[in-house]
């Protein structure tokens, strides 16, 4: 019976330790102050960084009540696989909410995703994606280009 408890008790630590070594990398947000402005010149202004960055903004998903809005999903695919140029595809993440002082709080995400197959690496009906370390510095550009649209004119 003794022998049992501690089965029991080993493969419930296995489990919770199991699981917070997770390999999902965290989200990385890049955030920055911009003018404030209307929620519908947020969505012009964001959607059109994100043509100028090369996501697709066809029906794009924009929640007012969030104040969130992301892209589709952005595919690069490579023919030639290694370990540092394999395919990817990105989406991008944009939250806004009001600060003080008359600006807005903007926080941008580039996710990433890599392609495993490397049997097809150039046909995205037989690509493994599996989630990879956000881009950081598309996001970094992307929110500079909102920034530097939503800045106000001199005085």
């Amino acid at each position: 019976m003794t022998f049992s408890k501690l089965a029991l008790a080993t493969s419930a630590l296995l489990v919770l330790f199991g699981s917070s070594c997770s390999s999902t990398p965290e989200a990385s947000w890049v955030k920055g102050e911009a003018s404030s402005a209307s929620q519908l010149i947020i969505y012009e202004v964001t959607k059109m960084a994100l043509m100028k960055s090369g996501f697709p903004v066809l029906g794009v998903g924009f929640d007012p009540a969030t104040h969130t809005m992301s892209s589709g999903w952005r595919t690069d695919l490579v023919p030639m696989t290694r370990q540092r140029t394999r395919g990817f595809r990105e989406r991008a993440w944009v939250k806004y909410s009001p600060s003080g002082g008359g600006e807005i709080e903007l926080e941008v995400r580039v996710e990433r995703e890599i392609n495993k197959n490397l049997a097809r690496p150039l046909d995205p009906q037989y690509a493994d994606w599996e989630t990879g370390p956000d881009s950081v510095e598309r996001a970094r550009f992307l929110l500079q280009l909102i920034k530097v649209s939503l800045r106000s004119p001199p005085k």
